[in-house]
């Protein structure tokens, strides 16, 4: 390999050259404690508020564990809710289909006074029963009484033929009737 013979000015430039990179690196070499220094300090600032937002994240995470909970809850709730309603619309819709026509005649045809009567009978049900429970036992014993009746009623006939025929019996009544017109 061939030397390359460097001029002066050539040699004064590349010192030149190898002066100001050693100063700079000297200079760097010096300002990386601080440099490093701040670095550092920002690393922990950032540390910091990683673990920050670790620490809500992971409240953020029980949050939405406990929703999570409380819906699985609400779910199995509606579910039964909804299996329940289920039956029972299974089990009255024959009925509400065919108490419709029915219910939409006593709409259309029954007006707010009849409606109200019909509330105050409803109402009036518990009084009406209790005392039809104490005349039907009457009532039962009126087939047996009806015949003991007409019996007495046949009796008072005859009497009053045989006291007709009795002489004098006139008079006795025309006294009777002055009597009275005299109260």
């Amino acid at each position: 390999m061939a030397l390359v013979q460097l001029g002066t000015r050539d040699l004064v430039r590349t010192v030149t050259g190898i002066a100001r990179w050693s100063a700079d690196t000297a200079e760097l070499v010096v300002s990386l404690p601080g440099r490093i220094g701040v670095l550092l300090d920002q690393v922990e600032v950032l540390i910091a508020r990683i673990e920050a937002i670790s620490d809500g994240a992971e409240i953020a995470v029980t949050r939405a564990n406990a929703v999570a909970e409380a819906a699985a809850t609400v779910v199995a709730t509606a579910g039964t809710t909804s299996a329940s309603a289920q039956t029972l619309i299974d089990l009255y819709e024959p009925l509400a289909t065919k108490a419709a026509p029915l219910a939409q005649r006593f709409v259309d045809d029954l007006t707010e006074e009849e409606i109200h009567a019909a509330i105050g009978l409803v109402n009036h049900l518990p009084e009406l029963t209790m005392r039809m429970e104490g005349l039907l036992p009457i009532l039962a014993t009126l087939d047996t009484v009806s015949p003991e009746i007409h019996q007495l009623l046949e009796e008072v006939q005859g009497v009053r033929q045989a006291i007709q025929g009795v002489p004098g019996f006139k008079f006795f009544r025309k006294r009777g009737e002055a009597q009275e017109d005299e109260d």
